[in-house]
């Protein structure tokens, strides 16, 4: 078995032994563990034992943990981070965790909480490495799968692990969340990738041609069929059948679809004798079937037969934390395909963006910003080029106010630097690292401004009084 390699960074040897004894005392995985207790030693023990976890003091004789953290995330931000702070600090670690440390211990330590810590997090890297793995080889998929979102993720991990089988998989999630995609996801990564996939939407086709759609006829065996016909079953032989809007197949054909999971056979219309098929289905659906079988609309012995494995896409309303990233991917994309040069979004707009609910997702949010870019005569889309229906949405700080008519020059700025760096923050969920970025300035220049202007982080904890141990967990959680 494989060992992992723990690095543990302080200058306090004490504790340094403490951190190592509970290390090794785990017995699954086995851990190596390995010190510094300075920045300078860990960024070189970083490079050379390249670690699968950092257990980091916040303060250290030449800098701090925030530094280690960049070290490391800069060559493996799937490493987990954990800062040792005290109790009085935990506010510091807490702004680290949001730079993308993993989590934090507070002294003094205990070798039980550093072993539940070790455990927890080691974990997660495991997780975020196979889902990194996954990730990979499609780029033609990353709108759905390069997710911050731990329901899509949990949905991509689901559809992965069920791609080398030959269960039938359910999609479920409203229209624009990415089914066909995961759909082909679970096409690709599965023993069949080598042959076709042949997706087919119900809800576009009418009622009387779905049997003939999926099935085939023979010539004569109804009016108009002049030639005989191959279904869509026989396409996707050898490979994938994806059944979009499953709920919309009429009753009849429920009975001749359930035949064709049972007993992997066919017969086109006006045909007596069976074909065999080598087919795997593969169902989507924005409907909720228990409903359709409560009114008898839908076979509740189809609905097990395809549901064998359910994977659940949550809506973009649900999955805010990956709008910035869908922006600037979805931007990029749409100016390359229209021949224009790669416009920035402005803060502003982001924070619109952010504030939109989406009924028709990822799909929606494709043809906002594909308007704003074809519509733009800016370098860099606004709130002016977003349509009045995501632009009317409010996603103004409530402490904010307009400067008062007849303001001065410093005062009118003065505002204008709280708009810019409230919706930047706003922008990025609270993570002053990408908001300093998205602003052109450093993460401490965004700091003293904060300061300087009394702007409090929309997303930081209330500052009123110390956090006890469980509100410092929920923060930690969020």
């Amino acid at each position: 078995m494989q060992s992992v390699v723990l690095l543990a960074i302080d200058d306090d040897p004490v504790q340094l032994a403490i951190i190592e004894t509970a290390a090794r005392s785990l017995e699954y995985p086995p851990i190596d563990v390995y010190t510094a207790e300075t920045v300078a030693e860990a960024i070189i023990a970083i490079e050379q034992y390249r670690p699968d976890m950092v257990v980091c003091d916040f303060l250290l004789p030449d800098g701090s943990g925030s530094q280690v953290l960049d070290s490391v995330r800069s060559r493996n931000p799937f490493v987990p981070v954990i800062i040792i702070t005290a109790y009085e600090s935990v506010r510091d670690a807490v702004d680290l965790i949001r730079a993308g440390a993993r989590d934090y211990l507070t002294k003094p330590l205990s070798a039980s909480e550093i072993q539940r810590k070790i455990a927890v997090n080691l974990r997660w890297h495991q997780e975020e490495t196979d889902y990194s793995a996954i990730i990979a080889d499609d780029d033609a998929l990353g709108t759905v799968v390069e997710s911050l979102s731990t329901g899509m993720r949990d949905a991509i991990r689901t559809a992965v692990r069920a791609a080398p089988s030959e269960a039938s998989v359910l999609i479920r999630g409203e229209s624009g969340t990415g089914k066909e995609l995961v759909a082909r996801l679970i096409h690709d990564k599965s023993n069949r990738s080598g042959g076709p996939f042949v997706p087919v939407h119900l809800a576009a086709l009418p009622e009387s041609l779905i049997e003939s759609e999926l099935f085939g006829h023979r010539k004569g065996a109804f009016t108009g069929a002049q030639d005989d016909r191959i279904g869509l079953f026989e396409n996707a032989q050898g490979g994938t059948l994806f059944i979009d809007e499953i709920g919309e197949i009429p009753p009849a054909v429920q009975v001749k679809l359930l035949r064709v999971l049972q007993f992997r056979e066919i017969k086109r219309i006006g045909d007596n004798e069976p074909k065999h098929i080598d087919v795997r289905v593969l169902a989507a659906t924005n409907r909720n079937l228990q409903d359709a079988m409560r009114t008898r609309e839908f076979r509740e012995d189809l609905f097990y037969r395809i549901n064998v494995v359910e994977v659940n896409l949550p809506p973009l309303r649900d999955r805010r934390e990956d709008i910035p990233r869908l922006v600037e991917t979805k931007v990029r994309e749409i100016a390359v395909r229209n021949g224009r040069s790669i416009p920035a979004v402005s803060p502003r707009a982001v924070s619109l963006l952010l504030a939109y609910d989406y009924p028709g997702n990822v799909r929606e949010l494709e043809n906002i910003l594909e308007r704003a870019v074809v519509l733009s005569h800016h370098v860099r889309i606004t709130e002016e080029d977003l349509p009045v229906f995501v632009s009317a949405v409010p996603a103004t700080h409530p402490k904010l106010s307009e400067p008062a008519e007849g303001a001065t020059l410093d005062e009118q700025l003065h505002a204008l630097e709280q708009k810019l760096i409230i919706s930047a923050l706003e922008a990025t969920r609270g993570n002053q690292s990408r908001a300093a970025s998205m602003l052109g300035i450093t993460e401490r220049r965004l700091r003293s401004r904060l300061e300087r202007l009394h702007i409090e982080n929309p997303f930081s904890p209330p500052a009123e009084s110390s956090p006890s141990r469980a509100s410092e967990t929920r923060e930690f959680d969020r």
